[in-house]
């Protein structure tokens, strides 16, 4: 995935040379693939790992800088024009589906002039290998290339009622997205329609019908939340790959809606013209709860093989916007409880915390050390008497001529069945899905 240096510096303070802020950052999990041009040109190829989300934009990556070194984050501008009408004079929104779309979040630009980007604008998407559309469309692709969230700009005259109505697809619907490709729709899909047909498919594209135009003079932006699952099902049966599915199959942030919208209205108004309505329209009908992790410092320490100051443990989780509290009546053992940020959808566990901290101090500054186990000091070389009879066992046998052997864990049916009286089950384990098909069965011996 492709970061430009320049635009990264926009978000954090970076005084290091490009090579330099990749090794860091591959350090602390975020492995670099390569560097194209230096300097200010240079322009990043990272493998973001498809559980963080979070860092497949500017904004996410300067974060996990900033964790790194210390520096300040400065997040972009959001903030509106005054003086705005309601967006509620403009547009309606209903969700039908709320176990689909858990929000959505909607404001119009009015009065717009749809042309081609200023060249700042163009620029920075053509660094990242984006091509430029209009001044509108490239505002929408811009903040998700900055801050992480997908959105869509649809022309607000071109749909029915200017209404917006999130549930599934009716049976027979089709709709032509803004490939050209018409696709007819099944009933568990979930998709964006005004008052009379779909207009869009939930997190992965936009219909051809309602799409951004030289004509358009009104915009209705959409910012949501949609399931997951229910993109990555839509995505696969039409065989639709995009960067918004790419980032709502991962989980979007929750929380984070309204401002990736206020950001792209707040663009469109500079460089199209218009004026953007406020307030927004904003559906929470499923609200997701923040999640609260129990995090013990002592086990922290034990799992990574070295004694950590519980400085460096809050250290690594508030710089990341992790809020650390003492847990109520705590004793010895401490215990803290951690709230996890919303954009933070793959921290769910105590390991995920301390994943955190090991990421933090960087991988490679875990010590190559062998962990002293039970026994060792005794004289049983960290094995139990169990151990030590087996080993007694096998030099035995081997000193009698006998050849130690390790088998295939999976072996075939009729191979299986030799030994079905020394197995507990009557028959053996298959696998419905074996890597080989001769060899389906787990072994019994």
């Amino acid at each position: 995935m492709r970061f430009s240096h320049a635009w990264l510096k926009e978000y954090v303070e970076v005084e290091e040379p490009p090579a330099r802020v990749g090794a860091r950052l591959t350090a602390a999990g975020l492995p670099l693939d390569g560097i194209e041009g230096s300097g200010d040109a240079a322009v990043y190829d990272f493998d973001i790992f498809t559980n963080r989300p979070d860092c497949m934009n500017h904004l996410g990556l300067a974060r996990e800088y900033a964790a790194l070194t210390g520096a300040s984050l400065r997040p972009p501008d959001t903030a509106l024009p005054s003086g705005g009408s309601p967006t509620s004079g403009a547009a309606a929104v209903a969700i039908e589906a709320p176990d689909l779309c858990a929000r959505y979040s909607a404001r119009c630009v009015l009065g717009v002039r749809v042309g081609p980007s200023p060249a700042w604008l163009r620029s920075r998407l053509e660094s990242i290998g984006q091509r430029p559309i209009n001044n509108v469309v490239d505002a929408t692709n811009f903040v998700l290339w900055e801050m992480g969230h997908p959105l869509h700009a649809f022309d607000l005259e071109r749909l029915e009622g200017r209404r917006i109505v999130v549930r599934r697809a009716r049976p027979g619907e089709t709709l032509t997205t803004l490939d050209g490709t018409d696709r007819t729709l099944l009933p568990e899909m979930l998709v964006i329609a005004d008052a009379r047909r779909p207009v869009a498919l939930a997190g992965v594209m936009g219909g051809r019908d309602t799409e951004i135009a030289a004509t358009t003079r009104d915009v209705l932006l959409e910012s949501a939340w949609f399931e997951p699952v229910s993109v990555r099902r839509t995505a696969r049966a039409l065989g639709l790959r995009t960067d918004a599915s790419h980032r709502f199959e991962r989980g979007a942030d929750p929380e984070g809606t309204v401002a990736a919208l206020d950001r792209a209205a707040r663009l469109i108004a500079e460089i199209a013209g218009g004026r953007a309505t406020d307030p927004a329209l904003d559906l929470y009908p499923r609200r997701l709860p923040a999640r609260l992790v129990g995090f013990r410092p002592e086990r922290a320490s034990a799992l990574l093989g070295v004694a950590l100051p519980e400085a460096t443990l809050r250290e690594a989780m508030v710089r990341r916007a992790f809020r650390v509290e003492e847990r109520p009546g705590a004793g010895a053992p401490r215990s803290w409880q951690v709230t996890v940020p919303s954009f933070r959808r793959d921290v769910e566990r105590e390991v995920d915390l301390i994943e955190e901290v090991a990421r933090h101090r960087g991988y490679d500054a875990i010590p190559a050390e062998l962990p002293v186990l039970a026994g060792f000091a005794s004289g049983g070389g960290g094995r139990g008497p169990g151990d030590r009879l087996r080993g007694t066992i096998r030099q035995a046998l081997l000193a009698a001529g006998l050849t130690e052997a390790i088998n295939y864990a999976m072996v075939e049916r009729d191979e299986a069945l030799l030994f079905a009286d020394l197995a507990p089950a009557p028959e053996p384990f298959e696998l419905e899905n074996p890597l080989q098909s001769q060899a389906p069965c787990l072994r019994l011996s």
